[in-house]
C-alpha cells in the first residue's frame, strides 16, 4: 500500500527512488515537485550531473533528513552511478 511520503503509485514510470520523494524520471533527477532540487541529465556527462548535485547541495540539503529521503536519495545516486 502506498503512502504519500513512500509514493508507489500506479502509472508512474520511475528509474529510481519514489515519486514524491528523491527520484530519477524522465532523464532528471528532483526531489518530488521540487523543481530547484531538478538536474536534467540530456547532453551532459557524469561528471557534469555530479557537480550540479553537488552545487545544489544547500538546496537539497532540507530533504535529507527521513531515512526514506536518504534511502531514496542514495538510489539514485547509485542509479545515476551506474547509467550516466
Amino acid at each position: 500500500m502506498s503512502t504519500p511520503e513512500t509514493g508507489n503509485f500506479k502509472g508512474t514510470s520511475l528509474d529510481a527512488g519514489a515519486p514524491n520523494l528523491w527520484h530519477i524520471h524522465e532523464n532528471h533527477l528532483k526531489y518530488g515537485k521540487d523543481t530547484d532540487t531538478r538536474v536534467n541529465f540530456a547532453g551532459k556527462t557524469l561528471e557534469q550531473i555530479m557537480a550540479k548535485i553537488a552545487e545544489n547541495e544547500p538546496i537539497n540539503a532540507r530533504y535529507m533528513t527521513t531515512p526514506n529521503q536518504k534511502m531514496t536519495y542514495e538510489q539514485c545516486i547509485k542509479w545515476i552511478e551506474k547509467y550516466c
